[in-house]
């Protein structure tokens, strides 16, 4: 598997890099929670934008991701999450466009989100618009519903290497045991075969070991919480690192 390096941080190579959602409304709230963060050990940090109240002013925008880049070195994730992939908002194709592209240009972010199912000639641009800002690419599938076939797995996380994505993510969520065990086993198979790292995760209480047994299928990175989750089923991040302390092997 390739390594995705950003800053310090290598993706790709030993233990899962920790990642903590900021999920404030406000930036009071927003620099508020990465204040928060400081006496944890993370790797990255996630500003989830879509929970960003100002989202749709660019200058808000603009000067939020310049007080964060101010306010801390760690690697930023710059993420809108879509109302139809569990986020709290719905841009049209056009505001998700120019939102992405002031991200991108502010040189204040490491790594953007982008959604696979936004459409290939969307999802071409945007990636575009990253690379040409030397801004790394992480595609993103999430179902909230149902854990797909592992072929329709498979074939989603070799889409997004096509489209060129520089870490391929998809989160599902188990209907039952043996839906956990399928995210697995797609994950080792398909960490082989992609030539960039994979984040997989299968949400919810029911999958929970998705989330610390990176290391030995292959998921490069998990996500934790400090108080509020961003998503079911996301430990507590001193808790994440005792496990995969625990796990980890040299």
């Amino acid at each position: 598997m390739k390594v995705c390096q950003i800053k310090d941080i290598c993706i790709g190579e030993g233990k899962p890099k920790v990642c903590l959602p900021v999920v404030g409304v406000n930036e009071e709230e927003i620099l508020q929670q990465i204040e928060s963060f400081k006496s944890f050990q993370y790797d990255l940090i996630e500003l989830r934008i879509d929970f960003y109240k100002d989202i749709h002013d660019d200058q808000k925008v603009n000067d939020l991701l310049y007080k964060i880049n101010k306010k801390t070195n760690k690697p930023l994730l710059f993420t809108y999450r879509s109302l139809r992939e569990g986020g709290q908002i719905q841009l049209t194709d056009e505001n998700y466009l120019k939102l992405i592209q002031t991200a991108c240009v502010s040189q204040c972010i490491d790594l953007v989100d982008i959604e696979l199912m936004s459409g290939s000639v969307l999802v071409y641009q945007l990636v575009e618009i990253a690379h040409q800002n030397g801004v790394k690419v992480i595609m993103s599938n999430h179902d909230f519903e149902k854990t797909p076939t592992s072929d329709e797995m498979m074939n989603r996380l070799e889409k997004m290497e096509v489209l060129g994505a520089d870490i391929a993510k998809m989160a599902v969520m188990p209907c039952n045991k043996k839906d956990v065990i399928s995210l697995l086993n797609i994950t080792m198979e398909t960490s082989h075969k992609l030539t960039i790292p994979l984040v997989t995760m299968s949400m919810g209480q029911l999958g929970v070991i998705s989330r610390i047994t990176g290391e030995l299928t292959g998921s490069a990175m998990t996500f934790a919480s400090v108080q509020k989750a961003s998503a079911p089923g996301q430990i507590n991040v001193s808790d994440m690192q005792m496990l995969l302390e625990a796990i980890h092997h040299d």
